[in-house]
């Protein structure tokens, strides 16, 4: 479930003490981003840092598997069969 565009109603609570400067920048950010209260900007800021975290994190993961497998063919190429050498003769012939 993406939680990106809208704020689901919980029971569960969050609090932070801030500095009067951080409450003060937190209050300009949401009115200029149209969101009226802080605690709303502050949980859909929450919300979409964490889901870009997550996502970069998914991303690494990925591409660790991916140059696993890569890493493996290199190691282990594959054996050239009839079909692909008249394929590669094709493209040859094709392309010169």
């Amino acid at each position: 479930m993406s939680h990106i565009g809208y704020i689901m109603t919980t029971s569960t609570r969050i609090t932070a003490r801030v500095s009067e400067e951080t409450q003060t920048l937190l209050k300009r950010a949401a009115a200029l981003s149209g969101i009226s209260s802080i605690n709303s900007f502050v949980l859909s800021s929450a919300i979409e840092k964490a889901t870009q975290i997550i996502r970069h994190e998914e991303a690494l993961n990925l591409s660790k598997h991916d140059t696993s497998l890569f890493l493996d063919a290199l190691e282990k190429p594959t054996v050239v069969n009839s079909r692909l050498s008249k394929a590669h003769a094709s493209y040859k012939n094709k392309t010169l």
